[in-house]
């Protein structure tokens, strides 16, 4: 049993220093990259210090007012992993889930520099265009407003790409108002009204951003599949992480 409980804290502590070597490299500062380097820190940290949170675990246990709050943190620690589990699992099924052919595709806004698309933005106008070519009767709609830094609004920047790359202009529209991705779908939504598009969309964006995307189809009527880009695997762990909190915000916010 000793070797067996060694072993285990190795593995949790080595694995650990790998998930926050994962959020270091990415070279992003984000509430992603934050939670996710703390929450590691702490199980590297538990990992070794093992023995000595063993006996706190018994003196806690010895005594009824800390037994019920040993208890307590047990369950939360519990639900915190099932819901972890959960949504990880509800995202994974959300980026796999194929659009219909020739589906209206919505591709989300992502960082623009300048007016070069930042490498997670080049990914999905790379997915976006892809789609096209294969369903040539399908209609897209760019979505993104223009934000701090960029010279041109994420849409155009898509556009441009796009048109460059050979898809017909005439069968994409520009959506340039959105600042987030409630936006993204709820002015889509209003060119699709508009312009009498498929009422099927595709949905371009990372595979971490899928679930909620379709979320807020749903909201304004919409069934939805996926195109998922390439997340670069230096920066996925960043935003997933990013993406986690942001669904339990959702939850708990009602939003």
């Amino acid at each position: 049993m000793k070797v067996w409980k060694i072993s285990f804290r190795v593995i949790v502590f080595l694995f650990s220093c790998v998930m926050i070597y994962w959020y270091v490299i990415s070279r992003l500062v984000t509430i992603g990259s934050v939670a996710g380097t703390l929450f590691f820190a702490w199980t590297g940290t538990n990992a070794v210090l093992w023995h000595k949170i063993e006996m706190l675990i018994l003196k806690m246990k010895q005594k009824h007012s800390t037994k019920i709050l040993y208890r307590i943190l047990c369950v939360l620690f519990a639900l915190l992993f099932v819901w972890i589990v959960a949504v990880l699992g509800a995202m994974a099924y959300f980026a796999n889930r194929t659009p219909d052919d020739n589906a209206t595709v919505v591709v989300l806004g992502c960082q623009v520099r300048g007016t070069t698309p930042s490498l997670m933005l080049s990914k999905r106008i790379d997915a976006a265009y892809d789609y096209l070519v294969l369903h040539p009767d399908a209609k897209c709609i760019v979505s993104g407003g223009q934000g701090k830094g960029e010279d041109i609004s994420e849409a155009q920047c898509m556009y441009d790409s796009l048109v460059a790359m050979g898809i017909d202009a005439q069968r994409i529209y520009r959506e340039d108002r959105s600042v987030n991705t409630n936006e993204n779908l709820r002015f889509s939504a209003e060119i699709i009204q508009r312009e009498h598009l498929s009422e099927k969309l595709a949905i371009v964006t990372d595979g971490f951003h899928e679930m909620r995307a379709a979320v807020l189809a749903k909201r304004f009527g919409y069934e939805c599949g996926a195109v998922s880009a390439h997340t670069p695997a230096y920066i996925s762990a960043n935003f997933t992480t990013r993406e986690i909190l942001a669904v339990t915000a959702s939850v708990l916010l009602n939003r």
